[in-house]
């Protein structure tokens, strides 16, 4: 499960990559557009220009980021789908073992009494069984919504970082065309564009910092899935003991114990 909470940081670390080139990229544009002498006395002839650049790479990484975010999902939703396969094919593995234990306990008992007492014993660890599956399935269902949750809620900040982005992005062409319109001197134009620019640049980056502050959240919840887990063997073994003693004093010859390992 480790891997699995390493895999998710990353994704998120390449999420949040992808936002701070969006803005980058843009600004890189405008500014190879605009750097020359002539392109600044005549920034207000090609601001049409910038404007289709900045929108093209900014559709094109939004793509890319949407083509990640479902590649990443469903490659979670395979893994995870791996995991219930694999803890079901070993309950079931289980289940045939104690089942032929359970044969062999029957074939030990020479007595009503003994035969009894073995029934008792095989029902309570039967029940010891079922709570302990139980318990790992809603540790690991508690650890996977906790999960889904910390990642929405990252994906919807980025995506607002995103889109508050491409708002001052508009604000900032709306208001230098607004400029132009009106005969402002196309050196000014450029200047308080570029400024804008570098504006919402810094906003993205302060909320892109704020997001990565919060991507360790998944420690804990990964904590509390190992110690809710550990807690389930913890019991069914202090259950399978308690059985087994009761079971003794009616079958005096000693059974083996059913601690060995199953989820």
């Amino acid at each position: 499960m480790m891997k699995k909470h390493s895999k998710l940081s990353s994704l998120i670390s390449l999420l949040v990559g992808v936002g701070v080139m969006l803005p980058s990229a843009a600004f890189a544009q405008v500014g190879a557009s605009t750097t020359a002498a002539p392109a600044r006395a005549n920034f207000c002839t090609v601001l049409d220009q910038v404007s289709t650049k900045i929108t093209g790479a900014m559709s094109e990484r939004e793509a890319k980021l949407s083509q990640r975010r479902t590649e990443r999902e469903t490659k979670l939703r395979e893994q995870s789908a791996s995991r219930d396969t694999d803890r079901n094919d070993h309950r079931g593995d289980w289940d045939t073992h104690r089942a032929e234990w359970y044969q062999k306990l029957d074939a030990r008992a020479s007595t009503t009494e003994q035969l009894a007492a073995i029934a008792t014993f095989k029902a309570a660890v039967d029940a010891a069984v079922v709570a302990r599956r139980l318990a790992v399935d809603e540790a690991v269902s508690a650890m996977r919504l906790s999960i889904e949750a910390a990642a929405k809620e990252r994906t919807s900040a980025i995506d607002i970082a995103i889109v508050t982005m491409k708002t001052d992005t508009d604000a900032a062409l709306a208001k230098a065309k607004a400029d132009c319109a009106n005969g402002v001197a196309p050196a000014t134009v450029r200047t308080t564009y570029v400024a804008s620019m570098k504006a919402a640049r810094e906003k993205m980056q302060t909320a892109v910092t704020t997001i990565e502050r919060k991507k360790d959240t998944l420690t804990p919840l990964i904590t509390a899935r190992k110690t809710a887990v550990e807690k389930a063997i913890s019991d069914f073994k202090a259950a399978v003991t308690a059985a087994h003693t009761e079971m003794k004093a009616a079958f005096p010859v000693r059974p083996q114990t059913a601690t060995s390992s199953q989820r």
